[in-house]
């Protein structure tokens, strides 16, 4: 990871690892100035003779030979041998800290001894002078730092290295130059770099890095780099009309090399190799070779480059996927996560290719967000001593615990456990985790305490009693819209806790048809029944009013579940009077026999939503079951107003009511797991069971257990059917179920506190309540307590603490 730069011609610095970047102009002059200063450099080479400095001899060397093929003319060898005798100075009197790099730009001139040819030579005797005129005066520089020259050529500081000539930040810098309108500037680094140009035995012209990374051995090639210089050639002959012919022929040979050389594949199509000598598939180098390649081709009228790049655009957005973690992006494949700068980087590049194809503007979206989402954990059960966890992207750990010191660890996403020494003396210590992400985010949890028990100790699994699973107080739930009560059975094999059933009161009717509440005694038990009650038309008068809500009240006594009774049509702006007096009536006729059944209003995102809520006024319902409009518009509401209908039914009723996401357009895994994660809806109701496909039925159950990965939420467990013993006779046993999936530590407490016997273990959101059996153990003198200790398995928060009375 050594740097990129967006077409759009700013110079976009990217660093290693957050390094910092700066940029440096040192005055270092062209290679026509050095070789002006050659005479006054000749005293110091022919002072009286002393030890050769490393890479002195071989850099020398270098010059004769290119000399003798004929390679380099006369004044750029006296140039060289000037700057190495001045280099040679420097290595032998400037302090430690300095020197290194100076005796490395020399060593690197050295090595091309038998290869130096002119583009080579003044690429390496300027990158040498640019070392020597920097290090003379400085300390070396912050990682990544930029150095120019008097020409605007990039010199780049390498820790360990020096400041290298570096193509890619070259070609970066031609384009800033162009997007500055700066001719003069642009063509004087235009020619400086075609001076550096080494011509490749397949033809084009490429640009050598002249240092070994990464396992490859300079001179090495960018395929990154040749697309950039492609593309700023192009654009700078657009810039400079008289060398038009000269800078559009350098971009034709930049790109030439890369269909022959620089390229490898995906299963999708070519990809960019960012290194010649790697076939690593990093994402922001073919992006960013897409859009070079794109605007070359366009300059150029080349149809070659044109149809490469669109190949390539087609192989990256069919590749996407395998980059996204879903929390976090990999810089490269197959799992080498980005540093945060290369990350915002390609959210740069996406954005630009978002207008030709939505994958690429989805992604941005994506992947944008995670730069504001703070770590997400999932924890398991451990060996004693130990926390296991789950992490969702790259962050710095801390671990906070009296059992032992506190740990602070660099992690990766995924899985990892982290243990201290059992602790000698019994009791319980709580374990706080907290985590904070590259880009500052951050987050925490509570995880279930260690435990040192004062007789059997620890175990790990439970039994459990055999049941059914249940809808249990989770805070959201999916459901669909039965055709008949009789479809219960299969809604609640897929999984499904809510079943919506329409019923069409007639006018003036109070009772019930028998053959209805028949009919609904076939719902299944354990489901919750949503029941929209259609009035239509809406009574107007006191007596049609005593009559729905007298039908309405017999009607929630006849049905099982009943978890809320919604009152439909869904009002307009001309019906809100009576639909608001209908409303009332009903409410208070049915709550007074069943308190606990929520009333709702139905409204439609379609009929002006919030002028129908502003007339309504403050009825109060308990829960909205909002059907979203289809598509956006002008005073509708989609889904994507959910924000505005929580603050008009704050604003207007002055609390916020459950909502039902009512007859979604079309549902998918992504919206109900999104909606699940956004705490803005407490369920989904599908229009038709049909509706729930394998996707959908997957992601609802893990939304109704609390088992999806929601990054800033911190849930809290709530127990229910919790039932202790009451006699401290062991073995004891505790029964209880969580609401989400959940993680539990029970303990036998003694008189002083601390555990007697403890067992973990993990059980199912809304299941049916398990029976956990604690170890037997011999207890004395009381009294004795049983704690219950849950915590979420996914987005954990606090932990819940439960405790009984003393047992007798």
């Amino acid at each position: 990871m050594w740097g990129s730069y967006s077409i759009s011609g700013s110079t976009t610095q990217r660093t290693n690892h957050h390094a910092v970047s700066s940029s440096v102009h040192t005055g270092v002059k062209s290679l026509a100035v050095i070789i002006g200063l050659t005479a006054a450099l000749a005293v110091a080479a022919a002072a009286p003779a002393t030890t050769p400095v490393h890479g002195q001899v071989g850099a020398l060397k270098a010059i004769r030979l290119a000399l003798a093929a004929g390679r380099i003319d006369g004044a750029t060898a006296n140039a060289g041998r000037a700057e190495i005798a001045r280099a040679a100075h420097l290595v032998r009197t400037l302090p430690s800290g300095r020197r290194e790099h100076v005796a490395v730009a020399l060593g690197e001139l050295a090595a091309f001894s038998g290869r130096l040819t002119a583009p080579r030579a003044h690429a390496l005797i300027g990158q040498l002078q640019a070392n020597d005129d920097y290090f003379a005066r400085h300390y070396a520089p912050a990682v990544q730092t930029d150095v120019t020259d008097a020409d605007g050529l990039v010199y780049r500081y390498f820790p360990g290295l020096c400041l290298e000539f570096h193509p890619l930040a070259n070609f970066g810098a031609l384009n800033a130059r162009v997007a500055e309108n700066d001719a003069e500037g642009a063509q004087r680094l235009a020619d400086a770099l075609i001076a550096r140009g080494v011509y490749q035995q397949g033809g084009g012209t490429a640009w050598e890095y002249f240092f070994d990374y990464s396992g490859g051995r300079a001179p090495w090639l960018s395929g990154m780099a040749q697309a950039v210089a492609a593309q700023a050639f192009a654009r700078t002959a657009a810039l400079v009309p008289d060398e038009a012919t000269t800078f559009m022929r350098e971009a034709r040979a930049a790109y030439r090399v890369i269909p022959g050389r620089l390229l490898t594949s995906v299963a999708a199509g070519p990809w960019i190799r960012l290194y010649s000598f790697q076939s690593l598939q990093v994402l922001n180098a073919q992006l960013q070779a897409v859009l070079s390649l794109q605007s070359y081709a366009t300059a150029a009228e080349d149809p070659d480059a044109a149809a490469l790049a669109a190949r390539m655009q087609r192989a990256a957005a069919a590749t996407l996927p395998s980059f996204d973690t879903g929390y976090w992006t990999y810089y490269a494949l197959p799992h080498e996560p980005s540093p945060l700068d290369y990350q915002q980087y390609v959210v740069q590049l996406l954005k630009k290719l978002g207008p030709d194809d939505p994958r690429f503007a989805d992604a941005a979206t994506r992947i944008g967000a995670y730069q504001r989402q703070p770590p997400a954990f999932r924890i398991a059960n451990a060996s004693l001593g130990a926390v296991r966890f789950w992490l969702s992207k790259p962050a710095t750990v801390q671990l906070n615990t009296a059992a032992g010191p506190t740990k602070r660890l660099a992690l990766g996403d995924g899985w990892h456990t982290v243990a201290w020494p059992e602790p000698k003396r019994p009791g319980l210590y709580p374990v706080h985790v907290t985590a904070a992400d590259w880009a500052g985010n951050r987050s925490s949890f509570d995880a279930l305490p260690i435990v040192r028990a004062t007789a059997a100790g620890t175990a790990t699994a439970a039994r459990k009693t055999a049941g059914s699973t249940k809808a249990s107080g989770a805070t959201f739930a999916v459901g669909a819209a039965l055709a008949d009560p009789s479809q219960g059975a299969a809604l609640q094999k897929l999984g499904l806790r809510l079943a919506r059933i329409g019923v069409t009161w007639p006018p003036g009717a109070t009772v019930p048809d028998p053959g209805l509440g028949a009919a609904l005694l076939r719902l299944p038990a354990g489901l919750g029944t949503v029941v929209e009650l259609n009035t239509t038309p809406l009574p107007t008068d006191d007596a049609a009013r005593a009559a729905l809500a007298q039908y309405a009240a017999l009607l929630a006594q006849q049905t099982p579940g009943l978890q809320s009774l919604v009152l439909a049509p869904a009002p307009t702006t001309a019906t809100a009077t009576s639909y608001a007096a209908a409303f009332g009536q009903m409410r208070a006729a049915v709550q007074a026999v069943l308190p606990d059944v929520e009333i709702g209003l139905l409204l439609d995102g379609a009929q002006s939503p919030q002028k129908t809520l502003t007339t309504l006024g403050a009825i109060t319902p308990d829960v909205v079951a909002f059907h979203p409009a289809p598509a956006a518009g002008k005073g509708l509401w989609t889904t994507a107003e959910l924000p505005q209908l929580k603050a008009t039914l704050e604003a207007v009723n002055g609390s916020e009511p459950a909502i039902l996401l009512d007859g979604p357009t079309a549902p998918s895994a992504a919206l109900i797991s999104s909606l699940a994660c956004g705490n803005q809806v407490a369920g989904v109701l599908l229009d038709q069971l049909n509706q729930a496909t394998a996707p959908v039925a997957a992601a609802a159950a893990a939304a109704q257990r609390g088992a999806l990965i929601c990054p800033g939420t911190a849930a809290e467990v709530q127990a229910t059917g919790l039932a202790y013993p009451t006699f401290a006779q062991t073995p004891l046993a505790v029964q209880f179920g969580c609401d989400v999936d959940c993680l539990y530590l029970v303990t036998l407490d003694g008189p002083d506190g601390r555990p007697v016997v403890a067992r973990r273990g993990a059980l199912r959101g809304g299941a049916a309540p398990a029976t956990v059996t604690l170890p037997a153990a011999t207890l004395g003198a009381g009294p004795y307590r049983v704690g219950v200790r849950l915590v979420a398995s996914a987005n954990p928060g606090r932990v819940t603490t439960l405790e009984s009375p003393a047992l007798g």
